[in-house]
């Protein structure tokens, strides 16, 4: 561990010179961000990213993304071209150094993604905040190896921290964590949200096959809990896995792949599955971002909380109207949004989502459109979707 220390130190060198130019630059275009000292502080926590293939390339994207960031042109043209002010959290990056180790994402070609696309894309609906979430897997690509998982999930949350510092008025971050490996998934959350500065966690509806309800993540949530910055929980749907004979499996039981179907009901299952293990209601300080308004949820909901007793329907019906928010990722209004809508969700508690890169390309526009006319919403609480409820949501943790 101490030889490849020392030798990232050696090749950090030009990653020193690069956070060293970011800070040289004015603090309301570019952040500071000292990439060789996130690589001590993982090796002091006992973080081996040696165990990864892809942290010299990780490094390396690092280095000239923030080059091409510097350059003059590049920051004139990007402060000049995007007048709007909605903030959209859900929202991907995806690294090459990720691509390569994650070819397909729930079956589908993973897509490319650069920071200048994505800030083209924002200009084009207005955008002017993102908040980047890891997609699927997040840091599970190694399934039951540890370390490897750790390992990952720091070398994600340093990428994607220096990608917010390159541009921190247009860019947050949520931060990934090992889980199901709770000790250490408390580690990197601690370490992410206080030094990195993200500004909440992303979760997957499962890791390893283990829901968020489950018994053996309590302490996780008992932590998150305990925080006085009252964390914000962004989930993510992924394929659904079992345990077969010791080894992993996908579940997804029918022929489609799991990004175009199964996502939604991964959704459904992960958010009964936190109603009826209690993680919601015990945990009053969490808050929650559910994805695609829900996903097949709200067609659920009745069925699944009536049969739990009149008082607790109550008790879980106030969750969803006050510590669960509900993006638009996809194409989910005019229609899909009814479901929400048919329990008297607030309309407070409606969020903007894209999904990109990751929804199919020619989609995004119509799927923004859909939303911004929708005839049941006035211009007042559209405009609260596209920014004030992420605004009251988040609060002084975005960079505005």
């Amino acid at each position: 561990m101490k030889s490849f220390t020392s030798l990232l130190l050696l090749g950090a060198l030009a990653y020193t010179t690069v956070a060293d130019d970011l800070t040289d630059i004015a603090p309301d275009d570019v952040a500071g961000f000292n990439v060789t000292q996130t690589i001590v502080d993982s090796a002091n926590s006992g973080i081996d990213l040696s165990l990864l293939n892809c942290t010299t390339d990780a490094l390396q994207f690092i280095n000239t993304a923030a080059s091409v960031a510097n350059d003059t042109t590049t920051r004139r043209k990007r402060a000049n071209t995007n007048t709007g002010n909605a903030i959209d959290v859900h929202s991907h990056f995806v690294f090459p150094w990720y691509k390569a180790l994650v070819p397909t994402t729930g079956g589908i070609p993973t897509p490319d993604w650069t920071l200048e696309d994505h800030m083209s894309f924002n200009s084009g609906l207005s955008i002017t905040k993102t908040i980047l979430g890891s997609s699927t897997p997040q840091a599970n690509v190694f399934f039951g190896q540890k370390d490897l998982t750790v390992a990952l999930a720091r070398l994600i949350n340093i990428s994607t921290a220096a990608m917010r510092a390159i541009n921190p008025k247009a860019l947050d971050f949520f931060c990934v964590v090992p889980l199901p490996y709770v000790s250490d998934a408390i580690v990197e959350a601690k370490y992410c949200l206080d030094t990195l500065k993200g500004v909440g966690i992303t979760t997957m509806t499962n890791h390893e096959g283990l829901y968020l309800g489950n018994s053996a993540l309590d302490g996780f949530w008992s932590y998150v809990n305990s925080r006085t910055d009252k964390p914000i929980i962004y989930v993510h749907p992924t394929s659904p896995y079992m345990k077969v004979n010791g080894k992993f499996v996908e579940a997804n039981p029918t022929q489609y792949l799991s990004g175009l179907v199964e996502f939604y009901f991964e959704t459904a299952r992960c958010y009964m599955d936190l109603s009826y293990s209690g993680v919601l209601t015990k945990y009053t300080n969490i808050r929650w971002i559910a994805a695609h308004v829900g996903g097949a949820f709200p067609s659920i909901l009745d069925r699944m909380i009536k049969s739990l007793g009149t008082s607790m329907e109550t008790t879980l019906k106030s969750v969803y109207n006050t510590r669960v928010f509900w993006d638009s990722a996809g194409p989910t209004y005019p229609g899909q949004v009814r479901g929400l809508l048919g329990y008297n969700i607030p309309k407070s508690q409606l969020l903007l989502g894209t999904d990109f890169p990751y929804a199919p390309a020619g989609t995004y526009t119509g799927a923004f459109m859909g939303m911004v006319t929708d005839a049941d919403f006035n211009q007042a609480e559209m405009t609260n979707i596209l920014r004030n409820n992420s605004v009251a949501l988040f609060g002084k943790k975005l960079t505005l």
